[in-house]
C-alpha cells in the first residue's frame, strides 16, 4: 500500500478527497492530514509518505514552497498539486520541481484517481528498477568475491585496480542442521549490517556463508566473529583464515578457513577456530591418558577425570586429524580403560561397565565434542557405580587409621581386611590417593615421629624404635639413616642429648 498525505487548509476539502477516492482498490491509504504548508512539511519529513496531495494556496508556505523545501531535504515521494488557479506560471514551477500532476479545482474524482494511480505506478517502477540494480550490483560483487576466493586472476586484477583490498581476512560460517539456515543467514547479515567493509556471500544451497573482511585488523576480525558466535548462541561453526595483505593473498586466507571448516568434526566445540589455535600435525603425546583417567575413576575424582578428558580432546585438535582417526582414538581409550577396570576391580559390578553398545554409539556421533561429552557421562557413571563416592572418604579413613596406629604392627593385608578390599587393589588405590606406596608412607610417618622423640625427649634409641613400631633395632637404624642421612644416635647428639 502506498502511503498518502493530504495537505489543505480547508477541512472540507480534505474530507471530500478522503471520501471520493477508492483508496484501497488503488493500493493506497491515507496516513495523515496537514492544515497548511508548514505543517505539511513537518509531517512529510516525519511520516515519509509516498504521495502528497497538496493545495497550492495555503497560509504560511504554499504547496509549491512546501514541495521545494521537502525536495531540498531529500524527500523522494510524488506530489500532486491542487489549484484554483490556471495560471501557467504555477504549472511551470510545479513541473520544474518534479510535481507529478497539476489539477485544477473543483477536483474531478476520476482525474485525481487516475493521477494517484499514475503516481503509484511510477513509484512501483522506480522501486523495481532500483531493486534490479541493487540485485545486479550484489550479484556482480558476489561473483567477484567468489573469484577472489578461488584465486581468479581477472577478479584479482580488478580488485587491485579498484583498491581497498588490503588487510583482508576470509571466513566460512555454517550452522547446525536443526537451527534453520535461512534464519541464521539473516542473523549474520543483520549482525554485520552496520559494520563497514564486510562482504557476505552464499557458498552453497546448505546455507554456508563466506565472509570477506576488508581493511580490518586481524584481531578485530576474530573478536567480531566471536561476537557473532555469541549472538547465534553457539548454533554456528565459524572458521577463519589468517590476514591477507593483498588481493593475491585472499585465496590463501579462504583456503585456510575452508580447510578448517571441512574439519568441523574435530573443531566444532571451539565455536570460532583459526589456524593459530591449532597444532600443525599430530604428535604422540607423552601423557598416558588411559592410566590417568583410570586412576581418577578408581578414586572417584570426577573433577580431575573431566579435566583429563578435556586434555585428551585438545591433543586431537590437529590439522591432520580426521573424524575416523578421532573416533578410533576415543574407542581405543575406552577399551583400554574397560580392560583395566575388569582386571583390577572385577568384584565391582562389571555389568555396569562400558558396554559394546556404548562403544558402537560413539562411532555414530557427529563431532569430537559430542563424543567426549558422552564419554564424560559414561566414565563418571562408571566411577560412581563401581567405586562409589565413598572411595575418597575410605582412603581418608585408611590414612587416619595408619597415623593413629603407626606404632603397632601394620601390614597392607591387615588394612585390606579391615576396610574390605583385596590387598592388591588397596595398594594401587592407596598409591593413587597419597602418591606413595604403603610401606614408604608408613616409614615416613614412623621416622618423622622418631625424629621428634629423639630431639625433644630423653628416650634411648632402642626405646624410640619400639615406640614408633620397629621391633628390630638394626632395621630401625637402617631406615632412619636412609631417610635422615645420619644414624639415630648422631641425630640425637646433634641436639645435645647423650645416650
Amino acid at each position: 500500500m502506498f502511503k498518502v498525505l493530504l495537505v489543505d487548509d480547508e477541512p472540507n476539502v480534505r474530507m471530500g478527497i478522503k471520501m471520493m477516492i477508492p483508496w484501497e482498490s488503488i493500493g493506497c491509504e491515507v496516513i495523515g492530514e496537514a492544515e497548511d504548508g508548514d505543517d505539511g512539511l513537518s509531517k512529510i519529513m516525519i511520516m515519509r509518505p509516498d504521495i502528497v496531495i497538496a493545495d497550492i494556496k495555503m497560509p504560511g508556505k504554499t504547496g509549491i514552497e512546501m514541495t521545494e523545501a521537502a525536495k531540498a531535504l531529500g524527500f523522494k515521494g510524488k506530489v500532486i498539486i491542487l489549484s484554483g488557479y490556471s495560471d501557467f506560471s504555477y504549472a511551470k514551477t510545479a513541473i520544474a520541481l518534479g510535481v507529478e500532476n497539476f489539477i485544477l479545482k473543483p477536483v474531478d474524482e476520476d482525474e485525481l484517481t487516475e493521477a494517484i494511480k499514475t503516481a503509484g505506478d511510477k513509484i512501483r517502477n522506480e522501486r523495481e528498477k532500483s531493486f534490479r540494480q541493487e540485485i545486479g550490483s550484489e550479484y556482480l560483487n558476489e561473483q567477484r568475491i567468489k573469484g577472489l576466493f578461488a584465486g581468479d586472476e581477472t577478479c584479482i586484477a580488478e580488485a587491485a585496480a579498484e583498491g581497498g583490498y588490503v588487510s583482508c581476512c576470509a571466513a566460512v560460517a555454517g550452522f547446525d542442521e536443526q537451527s534453520g539456515s535461512a534464519d541464521c543467514t539473516a542473523a549474520v547479515r543483520k549482525f554485520f549490517g552496520n559494520m563497514k567493509n564486510v562482504d557476505i556471500i552464499s557458498l552453497d544451497i546448505g546455507g554456508v556463508l563466506g565472509l570477506l573482511f576488508r581493511n580490518w585488523d586481524y584481531q578485530a576480525v576474530k573478536e567480531a566473529l566471536s561476537g557473532l558466535n555469541d549472538a547465534l548462541m553457539g548454533k554456528a561453526f565459524i572458521a577463519c583464515g589468517t590476514s591477507a595483505d593483498t588481493p593475491w593473498d585472499i585465496s590463501r586466507s579462504y583456503s585456510e578457513a575452508k580447510n578448517l571448516y571441512a574439519n568441523k568434526f574435530i573443531f566444532r566445540h571451539c565455536g570460532v577456530v583459526t589456524p593459530d589455535m591449532m597444532k600443525k600435525e599430530h604428535t604422540e603425546s607423552s601423557i598416558d591418558f588411559a592410566s590417568q583417567i583410570y586412576a581418577y575413576i578408581e578414586i572417584n575424582d570426577t573433577e580431575k577425570l573431566s579435566k583429563t578428558l578435556d586434555m585428551f580432546m585438545e591433543s586431537m585438535q590437529t590439522l591432520d586429524n580426521t573424524p575416523e582417526k578421532a573416533k578410533i582414538s576415543c574407542i581405543t581409550l575406552l577399551m583400554d580403560i574397560r580392560s583395566r577396570i575388569v582386571r583390577s576391580a572385577s568384584d565391582k559390578k562389571p555389568e555396569t561397565l562400558i558396554t559394546d553398545e556404548f562403544v558402537s554409539h560413539i562411532g555414530e556421533l557427529q563431532s569430537l565434542r559430542d563424543i567426549i561429552e558422552e564419554m564424560r557421562k559414561c566414565l563418571i557413571g562408571v566411577s560412581d557405580a563401581c567405586f562409589s563416592k565413598t572411595t575418597k572418604s575410605n582412603m581418608e579413613r585408611v590414612v587416619r587409621y595408619i597415623r593413629a596406629n603407626y606404632n603397632r604392627e601394620l601390614r597392607l593385608e591387615m588394612l585390606a581386611g579391615i576396610f574390605g578390599y583385596n590387598s592388591a587393589y588397596l595398594g594401587k588405590v592407596f598409591h593413587q590417593y597419597t602418591g606413595e606406596n604403603f610401606n614408604n608412607y608408613l616409614d615416613e610417618i614412623r621416622i618423622t615421629e622418631a625424629k621428634r622423640l629423639l630431639s625433644e625427649e630423653d628416650y634411648k634409641v632402642y626405646e624410640v624404635a619400639e615406640m614408633v613400631g620397629y621391633t628390630n633395632i638394626n632395621y630401625f637404624h637402617n631406615k632412619f639413616k636412609k631417610y635422615v642421612g645420619v644414624s639415630p644416635l648422631s641425630y640425637k647428639k646433634s641436639f645435645g642429648k647423650d645416650e
